[in-house]
């Protein structure tokens, strides 16, 4: 089968997608179709999706893998995406040594930035959605971009991976939660997309300075609570978040001190969304 070369801007990571499984490229698209651009950047991450039938000796069906790796071997189509995800953004790690990069969402608002650093599990994508659904602007989920010569947070506006548990909670937003497909994470168990640009069309945001880190914790059924951190407390938190902390770490660990300095910083115990959200509305705005 012939091979089929798409290319994306996605934020300011260029994205090329090459696949002899046009499904799997048309999934992509259906979720980055307005950052698709006719050609390929210099410098930008290739990634490729294989049938299985083109290696039998390997363990899995499909092989998705970056240009310079052995990549990952899955069996089930409805792990293909979400894997694909995260082989792009382990190239990012690679390539990209110009940010400080966290596992955080991060949000826009009145071109100061609101990022949420955090253990997986702990609610950032769920708060994010209701975020969105009022009036933030979206810079990324679970991949925080900090460039290292301006401390602006970069817009890197990948589709919201969002866990089972929260579905509920996205339904009732009344959010278009993509559930055709029953995606799959080794960890994370079911998952679901949702495309923030189908929240709202102006939902994108700007590269912005961060003025708030908010660590969330999702506690079912608990009161919703903000409890300021010191900088120092904050700066060593996301250096545990951080992906790229091993390269340059004592310069890493200043641009995150740095960060913290001039931002307010908080511990936030997450309970139902909607409190969640007024909370976290009235003290930062």
């Amino acid at each position: 089968m012939r091979k089929r070369l798409v290319h994306f801007s996605i934020g300011g990571i260029n994205v090329s997608l090459l696949s002899d499984c046009r499904s799997f490229v048309d999934e992509y698209l259906s979720l980055y179709a307005p950052y698709r651009r006719e050609s390929g950047q210099q410098g930008a991450i290739v990634v490729e999706i294989r049938a299985g039938h083109h290696f039998p000796w390997r363990r899995g069906p499909y092989l998705i893998r970056g240009e310079d790796d052995n990549g990952i071997q899955v069996r089930r189509r409805r792990e293909v995406l979400p894997h694909l995800e995260w082989i792009i953004n382990w190239q990012i790690i690679q390539q990209r040594e110009e940010y400080v990069q966290l596992h955080a969402a991060a949000l826009e608002i009145g071109r100061k930035a609101l990022i949420l650093p955090g253990d997986p599990g702990c609610g950032k994508s769920t708060l994010t959605a209701g975020l969105l659904a009022r009036r933030w602007s979206y810079l990324c989920d679970e991949f925080a971009l900090i460039d290292r010569a301006t401390l602006a947070v970069h817009p890197f506006p990948r589709a919201l991976c969002m866990k089972e548990r929260s579905f509920p909670v996205v339904d009732g937003l009344g959010l278009p939660l993509r559930r055709k497909i029953p995606y799959r994470k080794p960890v994370k168990g079911r998952v679901a997309f949702l495309n923030p640009r189908e929240i709202r069309s102006d939902i994108e945001g700007r590269p912005s300075p961060v003025r708030w880190v908010v660590f969330p914790r999702y506690v079912a059924g608990a009161t919703p609570r903000l409890d300021q951190l010191t900088r120092s407390q904050a700066a060593y938190e996301l250096a545990r978040q951080c992906f790229n902390f091993r390269v340059h770490h004592q310069h890493t660990l200043a641009k995150l001190t740095d960060v913290v300095r001039q931002a307010d910083c908080y511990q936030l115990t997450a309970g139902d969304l909607g409190p969640t959200c007024d909370l976290v509305e009235s003290r930062l705005l």
